[in-house]
């Protein structure tokens, strides 16, 4: 599997489960308003969210990806905060379900998680081992 084979999978399956953590308590949470913009995995939240808190603690996350059958990918890496209007307008744009519930992308409560994945890995569901995943 290589990152456009990443890319295909996490748009099959449409949603993943997103770990932060705060260096004492470890938050997992659903997620599905996310692209890819070129090689970083952009996510959408909200700014008074725990994610948020516990990414400007311990900027690290890693977000998993699963299928009904078992096979799995999981991207972990640095992220960064940003309120930046013209990064959120580019992911309200690329994330056309956004709007449903994000009525204003200027709106200070949007903001966008930045990941720069540093390790990816991937596994299918009959097997216990991980395959790595080329960044480049």
């Amino acid at each position: 599997m290589n990152l456009e084979d990443v890319k295909k999978f996490m748009k099959e399956v449409g949603w993943g489960a997103l770990a932060t953590s705060d260096a004492s308590i470890v938050g997992v949470r659903p997620m599905s308003g996310w692209a890819w913009k070129d090689s970083q995995l952009w996510c959408a939240t909200a700014e008074s969210s725990d994610k948020v808190a516990q990414l400007r603690k311990v900027p690290y996350a890693e977000y998993c990806i699963c299928n009904s059958q078992g096979k799995h990918v999981r991207i972990a890496g640095p992220c960064s905060i940003s309120t930046d209007n013209d990064d959120k307008l580019w992911l309200y744009n690329a994330v056309p379900a956004l709007k449903d519930y994000i009525p204003d992308p200027a709106a200070p409560e949007y903001v966008v998680i930045k990941m720069t994945p540093d390790n990816i890995r991937c596994a299918e569901a009959t097997d216990l081992s991980y395959t790595q995943v080329k960044l480049k």
